[in-house]
């Protein structure tokens, strides 16, 4: 989390601690119905593009009953049917980067891209903020977690592959998860700032423990996953070295070539995952006020891409858009670099942008 969030929330929960947990309420049904879904909209275009489902002439609702507790929000929505997209432009965007935990009370949301995706009552539905996002959803209530991302990824076995997760109502830890965020949602007013914060880790590692329930199955569990895992960490931590082949990696590990493409083979194989990951580590830096007097080439480069062009490419291709357009857009919204410096007790769309940065 960004240290000036850190700082702002601390001073906030601090002069809160006598007045409970800060609160936000959004609710439609007090707006004229011209006005509902375009405030809507407005809300939480931090996080999704939106679109109606029903007829025009249906009525438009939609309510966030939610809390901040250390950083993490908490919140009970409810809503007309929708579709919900997240493209990769909009990711490049907002620089969001953190996880929605959710179960729906009612209603269901399934997938626009992957069949057999649906998260129906009572299922654990996972979304990573940093990944697409093409849902469909009919009228639903849903409770949901929106966590940090390095408040969650240290507590997941495999804290990239966990987008668009549905893990199903029957597994016991996620009835566990789900009975302990509905009895903590329905404290919210009651509940002082130090006790909530005092169940946060523990939900939290409630909420890891029923995730990994799925990837702890089968190869994850195996010498093999921890040794993919380990191979990852190694490219990551040496991402700019010019002579990061897979060559390295072999001899690094002891591994056969056959062995380290089979490790890799979930992120799209050795090659693919170094470019994305370089890729990532530009956007960054290409954001960055400290590299802004770099040139791009320079900077493709270092991130082991000697031809300037062929970067810009694969940089569109991943974020869907180009490396100067990026920087054209940092440079003229301090917002996409930096949190608010302020945190404001009413505004729950806010609290989510500032979450995930």
């Amino acid at each position: 989390m960004n240290p000036s969030f850190e700082t702002t929330a601390s001073s906030e929960v601090a002069h809160a601690e006598h007045l409970g947990l800060p609160r936000s309420r959004f609710d439609t049904t007090t707006m004229r119905q011209k006005d509902a879904h375009l405030m809507w909209c407005e809300s939480i275009g931090v996080l999704f593009d939106t679109r109606l489902r029903a007829p025009t002439e249906v009525p438009f609702f939609a309510s966030v009953d939610a809390a901040l507790i250390g950083g993490v929000g908490v919140a009970r929505t409810r809503s007309t049917s929708q579709d919900f997209d997240r493209s990769r432009y909009k990711i490049a965007r907002d620089g969001m980067d953190g996880y929605l935990v959710q179960f729906y009370l009612s209603g269901e949301s399934g997938s626009r891209r992957t069949s057999g995706s649906v998260a129906r009552p009572g299922d654990l539905y996972v979304i990573d903020m940093a990944q697409p996002l093409a849902t469909s959803t009919i009228d639903h209530e849903h409770l949901s977690l929106v966590i940090p991302r390095q408040m969650l990824a240290p507590r997941l076995k495999r804290p990239n592959d966990s987008h668009e997760l549905v893990l199903p109502a029957r597994m016991p830890l996620v009835s566990l998860l789900r009975d302990t965020l509905g009895s903590l949602h329905k404290q919210l007013d009651h509940i002082s700032v130090g006790d909530a914060e005092a169940v946060l880790s523990p939900l939290l590692d409630l909420a890891g423990a029923a995730i990994n329930s799925q990837t702890s199955e089968g190869n994850a569990a195996s010498v093999g996953h921890a040794l993919s895992i380990a191979v990852r960490r190694y490219i990551t931590d040496q991402l700019l070295e010019p002579d990061l082949t897979v060559e390295r990696v072999m001899a690094a590990f002891g591994l056969s070539r056959r062995t380290v493409y089979r490790l890799l083979e979930q992120v799209g194989g050795f090659s693919v995952f170094l470019a994305q990951q370089r890729l990532r580590r530009a956007f960054v830096n290409l954001r960055s006020p400290d590299y802004r007097h770099v040139a791009i080439a320079d900077l493709a480069l270092a991130h082991g891409f000697t031809n300037a062009a062929n970067f810009s490419r694969a940089f569109r291709r991943e974020f869907g858009l180009s490396p100067r357009e990026l920087r054209h857009l940092s440079a003229h919204h301090p917002a996409l670099l930096k949190s608010s410096p302020g945190l404001s007790a009413t505004d729950w769309s806010q609290w989510i942008g500032l979450i995930g940065r």
